[in-house]
């Protein structure tokens, strides 16, 4: 009977086993991952999570019902594979235990990247897995500030939640415009002063020197001989691939691990998706690696379906979304410096749809509170479909009746 064996138990390797049982594949699965905690999604991490009132029950994104994994025939084992011997296709765990496969799926995913010189503690906290939410969550319990490092999505979505729970919070990004690579600059000015609005205060252009933990919090120091104390610091300055098994097992690595468009690896049979994957995108075939939602589920199908012999290429239309307060942010596209004009669509100052064009093509569009009318426009994204942009900028125009009309 073959096996496949699924390193890696977040939401990438957890939909990768339900589209395998899901197609048809009768022979044994193993899905292995390092945390005790059965697959679940990390949007909720920075978000209900840490806002929710009841202590005991404050988490509930699993990706499947306690009992799927044994419904399933699933085999999932919260142990963490050391060494990976991709040519005599064995798998040694961190237990001891050994086992065989026929094919191998690796979902590794990332990991947060720390301040240098400064581990995890009570009073400084990375937010990426179940425990580290947790954790952050005791600490809002008994703060009354916070500061975060880093002014991504993550930081945001956490600054945005440690308001709703009452506490001082300090935003300090290193540059000078919040998430410069992923939205246009009067949006990015837009989303902080929302931010301001709901008291969050934000030092931008701020180079951290350093950061001494204390008994009863952390004092960071700036250049210029300024320091600030805090109760507690969350570090929210990105993510790095778990790449070091398949480094190790001899497979191409780079910013991730290489897989070509059908999701498998330099080593036929031994496949990669997820945040840990590194793909050839669109007609460039330039390599990126996306750290979304949306990737960690649609890669890891993509990848299942051709490891059970369907030759389905990884074509993703990237797509982004992000709660903050009462706005509801999604993200169409990748904002790539390619846009040469910009039309927005807006009905309040909390309901807009700001769109990018490139040669009269839709590259990227943002919605906020608006996520009809993005999913009105989104094949004239994904391909990059000519518009006529006096139409497009005029509210009596539907978007649908574009669509349609674009398609004919």
């Amino acid at each position: 009977m073959e096996t496949i064996l699924i390193i890696g138990a977040g939401q990438a390797g957890g939909r990768a086993a339900e589209t395998l049982r899901a197609q048809g594949f009768n022979g044994s699965i193993v899905l292995a991952g390092d945390e005790q905690h059965r697959p679940y999604e990390r949007p909720a991490l920075s978000k209900a999570a840490l806002t929710a009132i009841d202590d005991n029950d404050c988490f509930n994104a699993w990706l499947h019902t306690s009992d799927f994994y044994e419904t399933s025939n699933i085999d999932w084992i919260a142990d963490s594979v050391e060494l990976l011997d991709v040519t005599h296709r064995t798998a040694t765990f961190r237990s001891g235990r050994s086992i065989g496969f026929d094919k191998c799926l690796i979902t590794t995913g990332g990991r947060a990247r720390r301040l240098p010189g400064t581990p995890d503690s009570r009073h400084v906290l990375t937010l990426r897995t179940l425990p580290d939410a947790m954790k952050v969550r005791e600490r809002l319990a008994d703060a009354r500030s916070v500061a975060v490092i880093g002014g991504g999505f993550l930081g945001l979505e956490f600054a945005a939640s440690a308001r709703a729970r009452g506490i001082d919070v300090t935003v300090v990004e290193a540059a000078e415009q919040l998430l410069g690579r992923a939205l246009p600059r009067e949006f990015s000015e837009r989303l902080r002063a929302k931010h301001e609005q709901n008291g969050v205060r934000f030092m931008l252009g701020a180079k951290l020197l350093s950061s001494t933990e204390e008994t009863s919090g952390v004092t960071l120091t700036f250049a210029g001989n300024t320091a600030e104390r805090f109760d507690f610091v969350v570090v929210a300055i990105g993510q790095e691939p778990n790449e070091a098994l398949a480094r190790a097992s001899g497979l191409e690595i780079g910013n991730g691990i290489h897989v070509d468009a059908f999701c498998q690896t330099s080593v036929a049979g031994v496949y990669a998706a997820g945040d840990c994957a590194n793909f050839p995108f669109g007609a460039s075939g330039r390599r990126l690696r996306l750290e979304s939602w949306q990737n960690a589920q649609d890669q890891a199908i993509v990848a299942a379906r051709n490891m059970l012999g369907e030759s389905v290429e990884y074509r993703p239309s990237p797509w982004f979304w992000t709660d903050q307060y009462d706005w509801n942010v999604q993200m169409l596209g990748l904002l790539d410096g390619s846009v040469n004009q910009w039309i927005e669509r807006r009905t309040s100052i909390d309901k807009t749809l700001l769109m990018g064009l490139r040669d009269n093509a839709i590259v990227y569009a943002l919605a906020v509170n608006n996520g009809g009318e993005l999913r009105a426009i989104r094949r004239l994204v994904e391909q990059a479909t000519e518009v006529d942009p006096e139409a497009l900028a005029d509210p009596g125009v539907k978007l649908r009746q574009l669509e349609r009309q674009a398609h004919l």
